[in-house]
């Protein structure tokens, strides 16, 4: 593994994927090692992961999670942002076959019987992000996409053969960039930090 500081400040979305390149299941155990080492709440490890190579069904994937961006999500951030950069980069992710050309997405669940669902996040998401990490850290690219309607999880555990304990929370979309990321922009810590109480600058 490399300098964990130096993969997460080098962290960002891929939206574009190489649809040729592999990635083997060496790499994915690998990634999903590092997800099951997260933090969970009261240490329940609520988490299930199911990868998904089979491009129909990956396609399918995309096309459901990109209902919530149609639905109002894509709205919401055109409205809230001034990056026309990054809302083309959004829109080609989600409306022309970005994230379907990843060559493996891994649903993310949680296990409603060992994590109750309004917990369920905070456990859920401390996985999902060793998993970005972890996939940085192998030279990958990746992007997350959350958020699905009620029709969208129903389909998602029919396709993926879910019992209805297990809630699909995020899908993560993995594989080479078709082309080189450039680095992440971040506004810097000090903007965002206050001592002792808000207002106070660091």
């Amino acid at each position: 593994m490399g300098d964990l500081l130096t993969v997460m400040h080098a962290q960002r979305a891929c939206r574009r994927f190489d649809p040729d390149a592999d990635v083997p299941d060496a790499d994915v155990e690998q990634i999903l090692q590092a997800a099951v080492h997260a933090p969970s709440a009261e240490n329940t490890q609520p988490w299930v992961f199911v990868v998904v190579r089979d491009p129909n069904t990956r396609l399918l994937l995309a096309e459901w999670w990109t209902e919530t961006w149609n639905a109002g999500g894509g709205d919401f951030i055109r409205q809230s942002l001034d990056d026309k950069a990054l809302i083309a980069d959004l829109e080609y992710g989600f409306n022309r076959g970005g994230f379907a050309a990843a060559p493996v997405v891994i649903a993310v669940c949680a296990d409603t019987e060992r994590v109750a669902e309004i917990y369920a996040p905070s456990s859920i998401y401390p996985a999902v992000q060793n998993l970005l990490l972890a996939a940085a850290d192998l030279g990958y690219g990746s992007c997350l996409t959350t958020g699905l309607t009620t029709f969208g999880v129903d389909r998602v555990r029919e396709q993926l053969a879910l019992p209805d304990t297990l809630l699909p929370m995020a899908a993560v979309y993995l594989g080479t960039p078709a082309r080189q990321l450039s680095a992440p922009r971040r506004r810097p810590a000090s903007s965002v930090t206050f001592r002792e109480r808000y207002g106070n600058t660091w």
